[in-house]
C-alpha cells in the first residue's frame, strides 16, 4: 500500500522493524536481511531509535492466510500493547498487512497510543481518522489482490491435476520425487539458515521406494495386520522426513489415489503421467480393507498386535458363546446352526511332562489342542484345496458374478446422495416437498452403497486366494503368517471338537467347514 508523508512529530520516536519474507509488488523476492537493512537506513533518516530486540522477523510466512500464525507479529502487537514502541517501520506496506481483519487488530491495540507506520514511501498515523481510512482502503486492496491470486493459483492446479499431474514443491510424498540435478536454496523459516537442497520432479517416482510399496500393499491386501506391515516397512527403509513408519502413515500412503497411477480433483480420478505402484483392483481394495471394514478384518484394526500365531482369533470352540446380554452361555443347536459369536482361540505356553509347548485354548471351558499339530493339520488341508482344480473353477464362477469397477460405483452413489442431501436442505421450507419422500430417497441411496460395499468385500477377499492359488508347501511356508491366516479365514471355518485319550494329534477332533468364496 502507497504511504504518504505526515509531518514528522518532535518527540523521540521508539520504532520497532517488521520484516516479513514474501512477494514483493514488483515480482521480485526480497530476503529479509534486505528488508531489514533498508528500513534501518529509514530509521536513521527519520531518526528513530530501534532496539535490537524490536526488530521482528517472519522467514516464509503468509500474511494472506488468516489461519496463519506469524509469531514474530503476534510479539510486536504485545510490543506496541506495553507501549514499548512509538512506531513501526516497514519495508512496504504488504510486508505488514494483507488482511483487513489484521489492520482493525492492530488499530484496536494501538488505539489513542499514536503509533505511526513508516515505510520508504512515507508515513501514516493510526491515531489519524484519516491515515485510518486510507489504510483501510489499501488493506481491503491487498486482500483483493491476494484472493485473485490465490484463484489463479487454484485454477492452475486444477488445469495441472486435470492432465494427471502434481505440483512440484512442498514435503515429497514416499515413491515420488526424482532429483532434476538443479538445486535450490532453502530457508529456515525459523532460523533463517540457508541451505542448498536438490530441485525435485514430483511427477516421477523412485524405482526402490515403489518397489516396498507395492510389496507392502500386497502383504496387507493378503492378510498382514497394519502393525505387522509397520515393523516390516521399519525393518527397510524410513519415511521422506527421517522418521519411523506409523500406522496411520502407512494407510494414508496406501490409500492415496497417486499409488495406483490416479490424481484426484473434486472427487473425479485422471490417469496421472506416472506408472502406478500398485493395480487400481488391488488399490481398490485396500481402500476398502484400510478405511471402510477394518472393525470386520480382525488384525487390520489400528488397535491390532502383530500376528504370531496362525489360528488365535480365528479358530472356534463349539460350545463357548461369548458373552453378551441374552445369550446363553453354552451352544445347544451345534456351530453349524447357531447365529450367535462363539469363542476364538487364545494361545499360551504349556509344561507337560517336563516339556515345554504352546496349546491353542478356549477361554471358556479350557478346551486346547497342541499349536504344531493343529497348525500342520489346518494347513495341510488348506495347501490341498489350493491346488485342486474344483477351487480354481469356483473362483471364476465367484469372479464372473462380482461387478467390475465397484469403488467407482460406490463413489458415483455417494456424490448423488451428497448432492440430494443439499437440494433437501435447500428447500427444506418448501410446503410442496414431501420429506417423507426425500428420506426415503436417500435411504434408498444407503442401502445401495450397503449392498456395493459387501461385494467390494467378498471380492477383495477373492483376489486374496486368487494370489495363493496353486501353492506348495514351501511356497506356502515362505509367507507371512498375516497372510497364511488370512487364506485359512477366507477358505474355513475352524472348529476344535472334542478329543480321544492317549498321545498324539487326533484329527476327529478338528472340524474344518468349508467357506464358499462367495461368501468368506
Amino acid at each position: 500500500m502507497a504511504l504518504k508523508t505526515l509531518p514528522r512529530h518532535t518527540r523521540v520516536v521508539r520504532a520497532g522493524i517488521y520484516c516479513r519474507l514474501s512477494y514483493a509488488p514488483d515480482g521480485s523476492v526480497e530476503k529479509v536481511e534486505r528488508q531489514e537493512g533498508d528500513c534501518r537506513e529509514l530509521a536513521a533518516r527519520l531518526r528513530w531509535g530501534v532496539s535490537e530486540r524490536h526488530v521482528f522477523r517472519d522467514n516464509s510466512r503468509s500474511a494472506w492466510q488468516r489461519n496463519r500464525r506469524r509469531p514474530a507479529w503476534d510479539r510486536m502487537l504485545i510490543a506496541i500493547e506495553r507501549g514499548e514502541i512509538d512506531a513501526v517501520i516497514i519495508y512496504h506496506g504488504d510486508r505488514l498487512i494483507r488482511q483487513p481483519f489484521d489492520l482493525e487488530r492492530l488499530i484496536g491495540i494501538a488505539d489513542q497510543k499514536g503509533i505511526r507506520i513508516a515505510s520508504p514511501s512515507g508515513t501514516r498515523d493510526l491515531d489519524s481518522p484519516d491515515d485510518r481510512f486510507i489504510l483501510r482502503i489499501e488493506a481491503a486492496q491487498a486482500c483483493r489482490e491476494s484472493d485473485n491470486t490465490s484463484r489463479r493459483v487454484k485454477r492452475g492446479v486444477a488445469a495441472m491435476k486435470k492432465k494427471g499431474r502434481v505440483q512440484s514443491g512442498g514435503r515429497r510424498a514416499f515413491g515420488w520425487g526424482l532429483p532434476t540435478g538443479a538445486m535450490r536454496v532453502k530457508v529456515d523459516p525459523v532460523t533463517g539458515e540457508e541451505r542448498e537442497v536438490p530441485v525435485l520432479d514430483h511427477n516421477k517416482g523412485v524405482p526402490e521406494e515403489l518397489e516396498l510399496l507395492a510389496d507392502v500393499a500386497k502383504r496387507v491386501h493378503a492378510g498382514m495386520s497394519k502393525r505387522a506391515a509397520v515393523r516390516w516397512m521399519n525393518e527397510r527403509c524410513r519415511t521422506t522426513t527421517g522418521g519411523f513408519w506409523r500406522e496411520m502413515t502407512l494407510t494414508r500412503v496406501l490409500v492415496a489415489p497417486r499409488i495406483a497411477g490416479l490424481v484426484e480433483h473434486d472427487g473425479e480420478y485422471y490417469t496421472a503421467v506416472w506408472d502406478p505402484g500398485i493395480e487400481r483392483a488391488l488399490w481398490e481394495d485396500l481402500v476398502q480393507l484400510l478405511t471402510g471394514s477394518s472393525g470386520r478384518h480382525g488384525n487390520h484394526g489400528i488397535a491390532s498386535t502383530a500376528r504370531t500365531h496362525l489360528l488365535t482369533g480365528v479358530g472356534e470352540c463349539p460350545v463357548c458363546h461369548v458373552p453378551a446380554d441374552g445369550i446363553p452361555a453354552t451352544c445347544q443347536v451345534g456351530i453349524r446352526n447357531c447365529a450367535y459369536k462363539h469363542v476364538k482361540f487364545g494361545a499360551k505356553p504349556v509344561n507337560r511332562g517336563g516339556r515345554r509347548s504352546r496349546i491353542y485354548y478356549c477361554t471358556g471351558c479350557g478346551r486346547g489342542r497342541n499349536e504344531a499339530y493343529m497348525d500342520a493339520y489346518v494347513e495341510g488341508h488348506v495347501v490341498r484345496l489350493l491346488n485342486s482344480p474344483d477351487l480354481l473353477a469356483e473362483l471364476r464362477e465367484s469372479q464372473a458374478k462380482s461387478t467390475p469397477g465397484i469403488a467407482t460405483d460406490i463413489a458415483t452413489l455417494e456424490g448423488r446422495r451428497k448432492r440430494l442431501k443439499e437440494e433437501i436442505d435447500a428447500v427444506a421450507d418448501d410446503p410442496d416437498i414431501d420429506p417423507v419422500l426425500s428420506m426415503r430417497s436417500i435411504a434408498s441411496y444407503d442401502r445401495k452403497i450397503a449392498e456395493l460395499r459387501g461385494q467390494l468385500a467378498t471380492s477383495a477377499r477373492q483376489r486374496a486366494v486368487e494370489s495363493v492359488i496353486g501353492y506348495n508347501r514351501d511356497q506356502w511356508a515362505a509367507e507371512c503368517v498375516d497372510v497364511r491366516s488370512g487364506i485359512v479365514q477366507s477358505l474355513y471355518r475352524v472348529v476344535m471338537l472334542s478329543a480321544r485319550l492317549g498321545p498324539g494329534f487326533d484329527p476327529d477332533s478338528v472340524l474344518l467347514i468349508r467357506r464358499p468364496l462367495a461368501e468368506a
